[in-house]
């Protein structure tokens, strides 16, 4: 058995004043090119005053469809760039410095060893 046809519905018939209705969407649309930085909750209380009621969300959703909402945070710097930026410690030993120190302290046997004969050192050059 075959279904009925529902009766065809036409949204832009003529109101009372003899203008053509307008939809919600196209309501909304026409207030954010006039208020472009409105809120959400502004544009459907100011709809609502006009006579047409638009819930926060469908405004949301019509904002984002025109591209005018903000599509989220940008992603943090990557921590290597942070890291290149870092200021270097003026006391900070390069890496091949410590490589020799390793050195130092495989000859002389222990850390205690090679701190006195760097001590030792330091008083010759004073």
């Amino acid at each position: 058995m075959p279904r009925a046809k529902k009766p065809v519905v036409e949204t832009a018939e003529p109101e009372a004043g003899g203008q053509p209705a307008v939809s919600k969407s196209q309501a909304v649309r026409d207030y954010l090119k006039q208020h472009r930085g409105a809120l959400p909750v502004a544009v459907s209380e100011a709809l609502k005053a006009q006579g047409i009621d638009v819930t926060p969300n469908q405004v949301s959703n019509i904002k984002y469809q025109m591209g005018l909402k903000k599509k989220g945070r940008r992603k943090a710097a990557a921590p290597e760039a942070a890291a290149a930026e870092a200021p270097v410690a003026k006391d900070a030993i390069s890496l091949s410095a410590l490589l020799e120190a390793n050195k130092l302290v495989a000859k002389l046997g222990s850390v205690e060893s090679a701190k006195k004969a760097i001590l030792a050192l330091a008083q010759l050059g004073d």
